[in-house]
């Protein structure tokens, strides 16, 4: 099959890396002419990662209208630049019959919506398009490395989402069906906030014990806001949703972990957010979602603890205190 993906990031080149395994032609679409031209020349990567041999049949364009000849598009962009790719698909899929697969984790900015749900809105009704999501725990570098790794296709479509689990899946790639999309796709965003939670307390110096808290309380918050919106609540203890909150929570390879990190080392967001030159999505999120809780009086403390650092500049270790001294209450989830 032939493959489009619309991105030229770190997890753009990991799921290229996948299908092309698996024996697709994969083109990627990379906005830097001359890095296009340096990665179908070398095929080595090295702005995310240490000189690492790509498959040399991958190939990689600057030329958007390339898209035109695909029937299978994958969006693989930051959240922030979802909106950005709207225009390019009404102009050069009009017309077409096509398959769009999200893999952009995250809430759409300018609308606040999830991603699946802000491209049915946007795109043209002249585009006969199916959509589906693959989310869930995957670091790229482990990906590339043929690290075991289990994620979701996500689609209300159910044969649409065993299409897609069938393309990705191979030996160390395994991909489950599923069709609640707003479970996935709202815990896969709210874990990046509270991967960054969880940094502040790494950085901080807090231990095991206090990120076992936190992401156990912070599962309850992504269920809890999840299921308000039509969620349902056993998503949240599947791959989108502890299996990808685990990952990210737990370690420096998320960019958000480590965001928070620097947060916490500092008592302080402001340095970081000076410094800070890569997407941190959970940053995004934190400030949606607070909002939305706010409004619909959904209890996310540890959200809420995130503003205050975040967007109120408030030190972290008050308000980790602060936090720890609510009332006492029964546990709920």
């Amino acid at each position: 099959m032939d493959i489009f993906i619309y991105g030229c990031g770190a997890f753009a080149l990991a799921i290229a890396n996948v299908l092309n395994d698996n024996g697709n032609n994969v083109l990627l679409y990379c906005r830097d002419e001359a890095r296009a031209k340096s990665l179908n020349s070398s095929h080595i990567e090295n702005k995310y990662f240490d000189n690492l041999k790509l498959n040399e049949n991958i190939k990689f364009t600057s030329d958007v209208s390339k898209i035109k000849d695909f029937q299978t598009i994958i969006i693989a962009v930051p959240s922030k630049s979802i909106k950005d790719i709207i225009d390019v698909f009404n102009l050069y899929l009009s017309g077409k019959k096509v398959l769009i697969i999200n893999a952009t984790k995250g809430l759409e900015p300018s609308t606040n919506s999830r991603i699946l749900d802000f491209l049915r809105k946007k795109l043209s009704s002249n585009i006969d398009y199916k959509l589906c999501s693959i989310l869930g725990p995957g670091f790229a570098k482990n990906i590339l490395n043929h690290d075991l790794t289990c994620i979701n296709s996500v689609s209300s479509d159910l044969e649409v989402a065993k299409f897609v689990q069938t393309l990705f899946s191979n030996s160390y790639f395994r991909v489950y069906a599923l069709t609640d999309e707003a479970g996935a796709e709202y815990s896969s965003s709210i874990k990046n906030a509270i991967a960054i939670a969880s940094g502040i307390l790494y950085g901080l110096g807090y231990k095991e014990n206090s990120r076992s808290a936190l992401i156990t309380r912070g599962l309850s918050e992504l269920a809890r806001f999840g299921t308000r919106f039509n969620a349902k609540k056993e998503t949240f203890f599947g791959l989108t949703g502890v299996g990808d909150l685990i990952l990210t929570a737990s370690s420096k390879e998320s960019r958000n972990f480590s965001f928070g990190e620097k947060v916490g080392k500092d008592n302080s967001v402001l340095k970081a957010l000076n410094e800070n030159e890569k997407t941190v999505e959970g940053l995004n999120v934190v400030k949606v979602v607070y909002k939305i809780a706010k409004e619909n009086n959904i209890d996310m403390p540890i959200i809420f603890a995130l503003y205050n650092i975040l967007f109120e500049y408030k030190k972290p270790s008050d308000v980790v205190k602060e936090t720890m001294l609510r009332p006492l209450k029964l546990e709920t989830f």
